[in-house]
Parts: C-alpha cells; structure tokens; sequence
C-alpha cells in the first residue's frame, strides 16, 4: 500500500504500543498511529481522527475491547478491528469474532500483525465494493419497470420488490405471510400449467423459462402476468434460488383478443367463398377436360392450387385464433406411431415432387393423444424443411424410442437459422429476418401451432442448426401425458 494508514491503536502500555508501531514498521506498512488508552479520548478519535483500522489490547484500566466494539455498533461505523492481546481463549476468540471483530492477534506472534492489517483493510474494501454494487443492483430493480421476485428452492417466495407490490398488490411482508394461498389467486385454468412450469426449474431440470397466466391482485382482480424465470445453482448444481422478472400484460392481451377475434372473423367469413370458390373450378376442371381444352384446363388447375394454398392460409389463421383462445379442440385416443408417420409421409411425399422423403423409423408404440394434430404438425415440420432447403434434393424424417416417449426429428439441408433466432422461431409471427429468407412465403404462425400442440400433449419442440448447412427440428411426445414421469 503507498497511501499512509491511519491507525487507532487501543492500549494502555506505552512499550506495547511501541513494539506494535515497530513491528508495523519492519513489515513496510507506512502508517500514522494514534494510540488512546481510555473511552473518552477513543470516541474523539473516531470522529477526529477517521481511522482505517483499529487495533485493541482487550483490557484496558477502565475499558475493553468488547466496549470498543459496542461503541462501533452505537456509532454504525464500518470499520475493521483487530483485537492484539497477551492470551486469549479458544470461547472468547469466537465471541470477539461474533461481536465484529476482523481478527486476533496474540501479543507474542505479533509478526502477523502486518499481513493481518493489509488483509483486513483488504477485505473491507471489498465488502465495501459489494455493498455498492448490491445496492446499485437494487436501485435498478425497484426502479426497472418489470417486477422482481425472489423465491427458494422448494418454490417459496422470500421477497419482492416494490413493483411487484405494485403489480399485485400486496407488500412482499403480505405475500410471504400469505402464499399457501397462491393456488387460490391462479385463475383455475392456468394453474396445471404454472405447476408444469416451476417444478423443472425446481428440480433444476432447466435453467430457465418463461410463463404467462392470469393471476388474482389483491383487490381481486384478475391481470395477465408474464413471468421470466432464471435459477441460481451452487457450485454442485444444486438449487439455491429462483428468480422472476414479471410484468403486468393485461392490456396486451386485451389487443390481443381483439386482434385474434378479427382475424378468427375475417377467417372464417373468407372460408365460405373459398368453398365455392373450389366447387366452381372443380366443376370447370370436368368440363374443360372432357371438352379437350388443354390450355384453359392448365390455368384452371393452376388457380386451383393457388385456391389450396389460400385455403391452408386461412386454416392456419383459424387454428391459430383458436389457439390463442384455448378452442383448439384435442379428440384423443391411442394411435400407432409409425403408422402414423408412414400415411404422412406417403402423403406428402405424393404431392412434392422436388425432395425424396427419406425416412428411417424406429421401433414404434402406442401414443395418447390427438392423431390428427400431430399429423398437422408433422405436415408442418415437412413442408418447412421443403420449402428452406430449395436447393436440396431430399430431406430426412426419423424417430426412435427415448425415456417413456418417442423422438421425431426432421433434417433438411437448406439455409439454416441463426443461433440467436432459434429460439424464437416458434414465437407467433415470427419470420427470421435474413435477406435470404424472405422470398419465402408464410405468416409465421405455422410453428407456433406445432409448438403448442407439441405442449399441450405433453411434448417439447426445438430446433439445430447450423448456417447454410440446413436445420434439424426434433419433437419428443410422450406414450401417454396423462401420466406422470419421473
């Protein structure tokens, strides 16, 4: 250290002090002492005198070191205390300890007197620095627009900060006090999914997630909520603590379902003139072709496919409007796997002419669930590794058995994702943004409808990728998500 310390030394003989300044000396510690012997002249010197450290025999004649301590404590001064004394017991060392002192130095190894000031001064000036920076930290979180909630790792809140209060009501004291209560504040048709969603963060299984559902404030209002989880480990992987940023997002699924409700209106008005539509050039398809008109013949059935496409396109508007709503209706019942697979694929296969759909299944077994909508995702997940991989001249499709359920994957070799928008590609809407990318048409909602079929069966949906390499987008569903694996 280069900068002078300013030490207050505690003793009452006048030679002690005097082996203490030598030995602080000989150790290159550049210092200005003041030595006191009495309670008076010590409390003057800790205003006066604004002292780094401070260094204590424990019995003076009319004062002691577990005063000196106390005095610190009254005057809430930080600042580090060293006990030097001739004897001490291994009891009384833990007391002065628990009583706030930084170390203890026996008077006859006073050569550690030096290391023992830099290291105290040292580690103040660290806790120091954390302080600040916790403090910085919580200034930001009591004044970022989202709340911060802290919870253990059995699912417990330990606190809150003062948006939070504002989100939901309650002062954290409140909500601690009252959470085995919090089953009753989630609206009942969200709370299955708010247990989905803790218990792996929990257990540890993921390292974080994000939720949204609708949740009862204090004044028994019901507001949408999102919630951003994240998990603390220790050095073992364990679990020390859960934490939520959360904001209120009432007001954005209120536009929401207005939004949804006009399309799910435009959808299903549009459907009506598609269907005649249809019938009107099927109709003109057997006269044209029974009259030999092979050019108009052409066009007609060329529009048709265009008809097919826009039918697709509103479908995918009403599945989506019905997913948003939670009317998606699931009719579930046990169906074979790979027979299953094996009807898609030669469906699909039928109408692509540019891609062979190589496949390698697995062993197959029994799902519960909805066969049709998986074979909508299924159709999904194909057509896009079609129509990403224009210059491929095949794509792959296989499954295996893993855990209690069955994996899917489909592997295109086509223009890849970006790592960074990979996990956002099954958010609604969402079109990746590359140059490349955007002559393909679509509205972005194909693999959001895929991923919460995927949820609401039990299953995940994700996706690999690797720039102009291709991408591989995998399902894992489980036999049966009624029932509870470990």
């Amino acid at each position: 250290m280069n900068a002078k310390i300013k030490i207050l030394h505690l003793e009452d003989f006048p030679e002690d002090a005097e082996l203490v300044e030598y030995v602080l000396h000989k150790g290159n510690i550049k210092s200005e002492i003041r030595v006191v012997d009495n309670e008076i002249d010590y409390k003057k010197a800790l205003s006066d005198f604004n002292p780094d450290i401070i260094l204590s025999d424990h019995s003076l004649a009319s004062f002691d070191s577990f005063q000196a301590l106390a005095i610190l404590n009254e005057k809430q001064l930080d600042i580090p205390f060293i006990l030097i004394t001739a004897t001490m017991s291994e009891e009384f060392a833990v007391d002065i300890m628990k009583q706030g002192a930084s170390d203890y130095i026996l008077k006859d190894r006073l050569q550690r007197l030096p290391s023992a000031v830099i290291n105290s001064i040292e580690k103040h000036r660290l806790e120091d620095e954390q302080q600040s920076s916790l403090e910085r930290l919580l200034l930001h979180i009591e004044n970022t627009p989202l709340g911060f909630i802290e919870w253990d790792n059995k699912g417990l809140v330990k606190s809150w900060s003062k948006r939070a209060e504002e989100i939901f009501g309650w002062t954290g004291k409140e909500f601690i006090e009252r959470q085995e209560d919090l089953p009753g504040q989630v609206h009942k048709e969200d709370f299955p999914w708010v247990g989905k969603i803790l218990e792996p963060l929990i257990s540890g299984e993921v390292d974080r997630n994000k939720v949204e559902y609708r949740i009862s404030t204090k004044g028994d209002r019901m507001i949408w909520c999102q919630f951003f989880n994240s998990v603390l480990k220790d050095n073992d992987g364990k679990v020390k603590t859960i934490m939520s940023l959360v904001q209120d997002i009432t007001e954005q699924k209120q536009f929401e379902w207005q939004k949804d409700n006009f399309l799910a209106i435009v959808s299903h008005e549009l459907r009506t003139p598609l269907t005649t539509i249809k019938a009107y050039v099927q109709i003109a398809e057997i006269e044209l072709e029974e009259k030999g008109e092979v050019k108009v013949l052409d066009m007609i059935k060329r529009m048709s496919s265009q008809v097919d496409k826009l039918t697709i396109l509103v479908q995918d508007l009403l599945d989506f409007t019905k997913t948003q709503k939670g009317k998606l209706i699931y009719n579930e019942d046990f169906y074979d796997f790979n027979e299953l697979m094996n009807e898609v694929i030669d469906d699909m296969q039928k109408i692509n002419s540019t891609h062979e759909i190589k496949y390698n299944l697995g062993k197959t077994e029994l799902i519960f669930g909805d066969k049709n909508k998986f074979s909508q995702v299924l159709n999904n997940l194909i057509s896009n590794a079609i129509k990403y991989s224009p210059k491929a001249a095949s794509i792959v499709v296989s499954t295996e058995l893993q855990k209690d359920g069955i994996q899917l994957s489909v592997k295109d070799f086509g223009i890849g994702i970006l790592i960074q928008n990979q996990e956002n590609v099954f958010d609604q809407f969402y079109r990746v943004s590359r140059e490349s990318q955007s002559t393909f048409p679509g509205m972005g909602i194909g693999l959001y409808i895929c991923s919460d079929i995927i949820a609401r069966q039990g299953g995940k949906i994700w996706v690999e990728s690797i720039i102009d390499k291709g991408s591989t987008f995998y399902t894992w569903l489980p036999f049966d998500h009624r029932v509870k694996t470990i």
